[in-house]
């Protein structure tokens, strides 16, 4: 419903021709106008102010804070989360990085391809599109190819590999929805949001294993495509 409800809003907001810093309607005039209760509209502004769209000025309204994109593309397209937002023109940027060195569990070290202790660069960012949260992005890729001192952590990673002669071929991947909240991802504050975990391992043109990845696709920002055959 709350998902239905942030459509309804973003549509409103588009038809309306809002630009940042205008005010929406009050909740009692939403209400009436989307035919939905206060609580669930509650529920739905809330999860918008958390991702950067709308901002609450106390005893004023509430404001457009920020247009809302929908980045679209197919999950048979190897792209980058930077590829994909400036696709549609939006200005990408890194809001939060941290980087930290780790030893390869006996998981890590099968999906790609080690032995269990071999060191390893955990990278974890927030991603923005125009400042609104579109990403959270945590990557492991073997240490003995990647230095963090040749790369610009706000590029894509897919950047670097080709700078450093990593050509890309294709990935393994698993998808599902999740619900991620403030204390999985503190740029939400107290709210919570719907994403799309991308859970997938990065391969070379030889066939080595080089990144594996968890990316978390905010869904008021992306909408993937899939094609499936019949066989």
């Amino acid at each position: 419903m709350s998902e239905k409800i942030q459509e309804s809003l973003l549509t409103m907001i588009r038809e309306r021709a809002l630009k940042p810093g205008d005010q929406i309607p009050t909740e009692p005039e939403l209400c009436e106008l989307l035919g939905v209760g206060r609580s669930s509209l509650r529920e739905a502004v809330a999860q918008m102010i958390s991702h950067g769209l709308l901002t609450r000025v106390q005893g004023r309204g509430t404001f457009v804070r920020q247009i809302a994109l929908k980045l679209q593309g197919g999950l048979d397209d190897l792209m980058s989360v930077t590829d994909m937002i400036k696709s549609v023109g939006a200005v990408p940027s890194t809001s939060r990085i941290q980087v930290k060195s780790i030893a390869a569990s006996e998981s890590l070290a099968h999906k790609l391809g080690l032995q269990v202790g071999d060191p390893c660069m955990w990278i974890e960012r927030v991603r923005r599109a125009d400042d609104a949260i579109a990403a959270y992005c945590i990557d492991i890729v073997p240490k003995a190819i990647f230095d963090p001192a040749q790369i610009d952590l706000g590029e894509s990673l897919f950047a670097f590999f080709a700078r450093a002669g990593l050509r890309l071929s294709h990935t393994h991947s698993s998808i599902q929805p999740t619900i991620l909240t403030s204390r999985d991802l503190p740029e939400l504050q107290d709210g919570f949001g719907l994403f799309l975990l991308i859970d997938e391992v990065d391969f070379d043109h030889t066939g080595r294993p080089i990144c594996y990845s968890n990316d978390y696709y905010n869904s008021s920002i992306f909408k993937f495509d899939l094609v499936r055959k019949r066989r």
